[in-house]
């Protein structure tokens, strides 16, 4: 069989088709069973319609954690936009040891993020944390601030903890978006008399934004279903101000057993990933048309 056959393409795709059956297809198929399921490890194992959707939405810690989760999203993917756009474009100018920076860079993406989630608390801890310490120091407070005793810091503190995280991976696609740009627009600018900020405004930025996109794409999927940082900082608290769609499907299956509601809630955050993943695509690819 020649190498040009799509037949022999076909049958080499087989053990790949094969695994992706197994691991994605097979137990998205049974999610979506249980999801229709009386499942609650007290009653008989019945079906049971739409029941567990309507207990989902009619529940008002479904939408809290829907709040919640909103605000976690934006605020990680925002700050983690911002900071990567300023450290891409400063590693693109740099020239001599270009390649340490740029590796020391990629560390903190290499930390797990339960890891990074107890670092952050500790430096956030009111009494020995090196946050309130430098704070104090400067005069900016006069006390040391309790973030995790108040709702609105302790938001605050797990989206820094989990952007922190998730910088050196969008700066590394950005990067390599800035390494792509043709350098002759940059020096014909510069001899027209543009500044730093109108060639990151007029080249740097228009040029580069499939790539900026594919890491908004990437970030904000992965900071929506995220619950590790926030599991080892706050556990959802205080108050569950920091209680997201994780916690959510966690507490339905290791505290109540409900696996019938757990699965409606997964279904529904995939279907939220689905769609948040489309508009970002949509988006994607009209750029690329331009």
């Amino acid at each position: 069989m020649r190498i040009s056959n799509s037949k022999f393409g076909m049958m080499l795709s087989l053990p790949g088709a094969f695994v992706l059956f197994l691991w994605v297809i097979v137990p998205l198929g049974i999610l979506v069973v249980t999801s229709f399921l009386r499942y609650d490890n007290i009653h008989p194992v019945v079906f049971a319609g739409l029941k567990n959707y309507e207990f989902v939405f009619n529940h008002r810690i479904f939408w809290l954690s829907f709040k919640n989760t909103l605000i976690f999203c934006a605020g990680v993917t925002s700050l983690t936009l911002v900071v990567s756009l300023i450290l891409a474009h400063s590693l693109s100018r740099i020239n001599r040891f270009a390649s340490l920076f740029r590796s020391l860079s990629m560390f903190p993406w290499a930390v797990p993020m339960v890891v990074s989630g107890f670092m952050w608390a500790q430096m956030f801890n009111p009494s020995f944390g090196v946050i309130n310490d430098f704070f104090l120091r400067m005069g900016i407070i006069s006390k040391p601030i309790g973030i995790f005793g108040n709702p609105s810091l302790a938001m605050i503190g797990v989206i820094f903890a989990d952007a922190w995280t998730r910088i050196p991976f969008m700066t590394i696609i950005i990067l390599a978006g800035l390494e792509s740009i043709d350098p002759t627009l940059y020096e014909a600018a510069r001899v027209d008399g543009a500044d730093s900020l109108q060639l990151f405004s007029r080249i740097s930025l228009p040029l580069n934004k499939k790539a900026t996109m594919t890491g908004i794409i990437i970030t904000t999927i992965f900071s929506f279903r995220t619950i590790d940082t926030i599991f080892s900082m706050t556990f959802g608290g205080p108050a569950k101000g920091t209680y997201t769609f994780g916690f959510y499907i966690l507490d339905n299956i290791y505290r109540f057993f409900n696996f019938g509601v757990a699965g409606a809630m997964s279904i529904i955050l995939l279907i939220l990933l689905l769609i948040i993943g489309s508009v970002f695509i949509y988006q994607t690819l009209r750029i690329e048309k331009r």
